[in-house]
C-alpha cells in the first residue's frame, strides 16, 4: 500500500532537459539536500548521545566532541554536491538531476530519460 502524498508547497518538477516550465532549480535542491542532512546529522548525533549517556556520564566537552564529529561528516558527505548544484545552472539539469536521485530529495520527481 502507498503512503498519501504529502502536499508540497515547493516547485515540483519532472526532471526533463527539454521542458523549460518543468525543469529543477538547483538552488530548491541545494536548499531540500541541506534541510535533509541537517536533520539527518540531529537525529543522528541525539541517537549517539542517547547510546554513550546510557553507558556513563559524559562532560560537556565530550557532547560538543559528539555533536562537531556529527557536524563535520555532515559537512564533508554534502560538500561536492552541493557545490556541483552551486556550479549548475538551469541549463545544466543533468547535474542538478542527478543529486536529486542521488539523495532522493523529491519523490514527486518523475526521472525521465533524459536525466540519464
Amino acid at each position: 500500500m502507498m503512503a498519501p502524498e504529502r502536499p508540497n508547497t515547493e516547485r515540483q518538477s519532472n526532471c526533463r532537459d527539454d521542458a523549460t516550465d518543468t525543469e529543477i532549480d538547483p538552488d530548491w535542491v541545494w536548499r531540500r539536500l541541506h534541510r535533509r542532512s541537517a536533520r539527518i546529522e540531529r537525529r543522528e548525533v541525539e541517537e549517539a548521545l542517547s547510546k554513550l549517556e546510557a553507558c556513563g556520564d559524559l562532560t560537556d566537552e565530550q557532547r560538543r566532541t559528539v555533536r562537531q564529529l556529527g557536524d563535520s561528516l555532515a559537512w564533508r558527505l554534502t560538500l561536492a554536491p552541493e557545490l556541483a548544484l552551486k556550479r549548475s545552472s538551469r541549463d545544466e539539469q543533468t547535474t542538478v538531476c542527478t543529486v536529486a536521485r542521488l539523495f532522493d530529495l523529491s519523490p514527486e520527481i518523475r526521472f525521465d530519460s533524459d536525466c540519464e
